[in-house]
């Protein structure tokens, strides 16, 4: 009953929601990051799809079908009513965990390279990581706000260490360390945010630190990706190509770069050149100035997503914003410091640019949501 009054206030109050004025800003630098990015996998992408698919268009027109998705579900999300959705985040957490236990069900034979992160739901492949991301913003965020009272306590603090272990232990189970550790940072992000004690948090860190090293150093591929990062070029033929063509391409580039399309690196030399390595593409066609460009838009966004979080009305959209900041600010620091080779080789992708229908979607809704609460950033809270 609550989730179907919920769902009925959510629609009535639709055309209400219309009337209040949408943020362009964000509108605008999300397009321009979602297009900019379809150019780029258009470039980054023309030579794998015609000799792997026979298709030189194949990626560029799938990122183009998810972006106009995108647009029309952001679009959408931004008309409902934040202050009726988050009735749903207990709803939407439970669909995002058992997404996540499905995936450990199925046979490694299912995955690639490794990896078993994938579901098919009739006809469609979603990946439940990218869901739980914004799943976690959403349940995190509706129960921070209940228990503002007593956020910086101890029991809280150990309800969001449960909640974070499981959710990690459930992403990093495919296996995908790097995805988890972005979600703990933005459960950490959060609960600090909320006025979570300093000391706990930091008792956190450090156990996530001590965490992190054990499921690296307790693994043989991971071990030799590190030693790899240490020294590329020292095994340049194995476990070091990756990093060591990222750096070429970069290098290549120069300030300017040599011209959109007129790179080499994507000639079958840098792996996933339109997924994880896009940056060092955009590095070598672009150059200095155009990396630049691309990492200020991001600035841009995040700050004015904070500034929205700084205006918010109530906690519940405090917080959400603020954990999309963190989002975005973290992906796109991982992505760029593995591409730089300040970091070993991970999994993650440059949100809104790479290549990849799940992540865009799920970052879209989760933008939708932020522009809904900028429509209502100068409305008063209804007692509810």
């Amino acid at each position: 009953m609550k989730y179907l009054n919920a769902f009925a206030s959510l629609i009535a109050d639709i055309p209400r929601q219309s009337r209040k004025k949408l943020d362009s800003g964000i509108l605008m630098l999300v397009c321009a990051l979602c297009a900019f990015g379809t150019i780029m996998i258009w470039s980054a992408s023309m030579y794998n799809s015609q000799s792997q698919i026979g298709d030189s268009f194949y990626y560029v027109r799938k990122q183009a079908v998810f972006f106009a998705a995108g647009l029309v579900l952001m679009l959408t999300v931004s008309l409902l009513n934040y202050r009726y959705l988050k009735v749903f985040s207990n709803l939407i957490m439970v669909i995002s965990a058992v997404l996540l236990i499905a995936l450990m069900l199925l046979p490694k034979s299912e995955g690639a390279n490794g990896a078993v992160r994938w579901l098919r739901i009739a006809g469609i492949t979603v990946q439940p990581a990218e869901l739980a991301k914004i799943a976690v913003m959403m349940f995190l965020s509706y129960h921070l706000e209940k228990l503002s009272y007593n956020v910086s306590k101890i029991k809280v603090f150990l309800l969001v260490l449960l909640y974070c272990a499981a959710v990690f232990l459930l992403i990093y189970a495919q296996p995908a360390l790097s995805t988890a550790i972005i979600v703990a940072v933005i459960i950490i992000g959060m609960y600090f945010i909320a006025g979570g004690n300093i000391l706990y948090i930091l008792c956190l860190v450090g156990l996530g630190g001590v965490g992190i090293y054990v499921f690296i150093s307790s693994n043989e591929w991971r071990m030799n990706r590190f030693f790899a990062f240490l020294d590329p070029f020292s095994d340049i033929l194995g476990e070091g190509w990756q990093p060591a063509q990222s750096l070429m391409a970069l290098g290549s580039g120069g300030l300017l770069g040599k011209g959109l399309g007129a790179g080499s690196a994507k000639f079958g030399f840098l792996p996933f050149s339109e997924n994880d390595y896009i940056f060092a593409i955009i590095g070598e066609e672009l150059g200095l100035v155009g990396c630049l460009a691309l990492l200020f838009t991001y600035f841009l966004l995040i700050v004015r997503i904070a500034r929205i979080a700084m205006s918010a009305q109530d906690a519940y959209s405090r917080l959400f914003c603020s954990g999309m900041a963190i989002l975005f600010g973290i992906q796109v620091f991982l992505n760029v410091a593995v591409v730089t080779n300040m970091m070993p080789s991970t999994g993650i992708i440059l949100p809104l640019v790479s290549s990849g229908g799940s992540s865009l979607l799920t970052l879209m809704t989760g933008m939708g949501i932020v522009l809904n609460i900028s429509r209502n950033c100068n409305e008063k809270p209804q007692g509810r």
